[in-house]
């Protein structure tokens, strides 16, 4: 038995080394990294069976503004296109705003216009989407392991995802959670902050929903009605995940690298504006010099014009 886990380590090793080398081949990389690579795989324990996995989460742009703050940053940068995901990233929709994240092959979430989600953890046993405004409609595989645990917070509640179809929504002017459940699986809501500090949980069937607000005490689900009008969406990311069947996650540094570009473009493009508006500001300020200095002859010109007449008529 020993023997068989040593083997498995050894093939589990050769396959991640080779697509974390394959990665490099395409982003410029030479055989002189390979033992590189190997030292940080082996120095990082990264090989431990225990470690929790991330999702291969990606964010893709649909239309209109669409922003990202990344982890440890405090500045928005507009994105466009795919976009893969850390832990601790921010995403911010405008008014005309739509975007869609996906997570490996079993997740397709939908965000809607005027929504900023945070990204809290991609970990598959404790992932964690925190919705601070807006919406999120998603459809997510059955997740067979028991291991697999998601959750969706917002200002109001706390939703835990098995698998299933859901939409969320939260209000910052009535500081109010709507959560539904549709055709397929179940979702269990507990109130983030409860009156009394005793929060309730409550289960979400198929075709109900529930809305929920830190200032009250009980709550009962109802039969899907207003959240309905989230089906049309639903009904997209079934149709991505049908797409996603087979995705193979990309190497750490391929997506380390699609990252990096997404944002440097972005980088750069404020450079260049901002080097562009600053060559606009030198060439107003050299005119304008310019111009001083030509007033400044002509004045000139004209006093010794007129103590030229002022001599001649004294002779």
């Amino acid at each position: 038995m020993q023997k068989f886990k040593a083997a498995a380590f050894c093939f589990f090793l050769t396959l991640d080394c080779a697509a974390v080398l394959s990665a490099q081949d395409e982003e410029g990389g030479n055989g002189q990294d390979y033992q590189q690579v190997m030292q940080q795989m082996m120095k990082s324990g990264n090989y431990s069976q225990n470690q929790p996995e991330n999702w291969d989460a990606r964010l893709k742009v649909v239309g209109g503004d669409v922003r990202l703050m990344p982890s440890g940053s405090e500045e928005w940068s507009k994105v466009a296109g795919e976009v893969p995901l850390d832990p601790g990233d921010s995403v911010k929709t405008a008014s005309d705003g739509v975007a869609e994240l996906y997570l490996d092959d079993k997740g397709a979430f939908y965000v809607g216009r005027n929504t900023q989600l945070e990204i809290s953890s991609l970990a598959q046993t404790d992932a964690v989407f925190s919705l601070n405004f807006g919406s999120l409609v998603a459809k997510v595989k059955h997740l067979l392991n028991d291991k697999f645990k998601m959750q969706v917070r917002t200002p109001a509640a706390v939703c835990a995802v098995r698998g299933t179809e859901f939409a969320v929504e939260h209000s910052q002017l009535g500081k109010e959670t709507t959560v539904a459940v549709f055709d397929e699986g179940r979702l269990t809501v507990t109130q983030a902050e409860a009156a009394d500090g005793a929060a309730q949980e409550y289960s979400l069937e198929k075709n109900t929903e529930i809305s929920l607000t830190a200032d009250k005490k009980r709550f009962r689900p109802v039969q899907l009605s207003g959240m309905s009008r989230h089906k049309g969406e639903l009904g997209t990311m079934r149709a991505r995940l049908i797409a996603l069947k087979g995705w193979r996650p990309r190497s750490p540094a391929r997506r380390a690298a699609l990252r990096d570009q997404a944002l440097k473009r972005k980088i750069i493009r404020r450079q260049l504006k901002d080097g562009s508006q600053s060559k606009v500001k030198g060439r107003r300020a050299s005119k304008a010099a310019a111009a001083r200095r030509a007033k400044a002859r002509r004045q000139a010109r004209e006093e010794a014009a007129q103590d030229a007449e002022r001599e001649a008529e004294q002779e």
